[in-house]
């Protein structure tokens, strides 16, 4: 579960400021739904603000059901910056109608691929050994249901 090395696909988005919050909505819903459709229970909790790191300003993990530790496992994270991470990089948009602005910037832990295997064996894994491969998914199974 954890491993030193691991590749990671993140969503990055920069945006007006009045769309940050949206954008924070549509990231998370991406990371819920994408296990969703691995037959995988999953819940999000906000963090608290104590726990933050320097200059986010509101964060959420995704967290996966393992049956094997009778517990949610952390396996995704959105998070929103506001502007911080923009003025410190010194980025800005110019805009004549309303004047310059520092962006919003969000980024989105999607999936963490050796967390979401551990949680898509375990929630897919049969008392006979097979695994039950998700409807999303048999396509590139050639409509397979399971793994034997």
């Amino acid at each position: 579960y954890r491993i030193h090395q691991f590749e990671k696909q993140e969503m990055i988005v920069v945006c007006k400021p009045e769309e940050s919050m949206a954008w924070f909505d549509t990231l998370l819903k991406n990371t819920i739904d994408f296990f969703r459709t691995l037959d995988i229970p999953v819940r999000s909790l906000e963090c608290c603000s104590g726990d933050l790191a320097d200059l986010k300003v509101k964060s959420m993990d995704v967290e996966a059901w393992s049956p094997r530790q009778k517990k949610y496992f952390e396996v995704g994270s959105c998070s929103t910056w506001g502007d911080a991470q923009a003025r410190r990089l010194g980025i800005r948009v110019k805009n004549k109608e309303t004047g310059n602005y520092f962006p919003h910037t969000l980024n989105n832990t999607v999936v963490a691929p050796p967390r979401m295997l551990i949680a898509f064996l375990e929630n897919n894994l049969r008392a006979d050994g097979s695994i039950a491969i998700p409807v999303a998914l048999r396509p590139y199974f050639r409509n397979k249901t399971e793994i034997r």
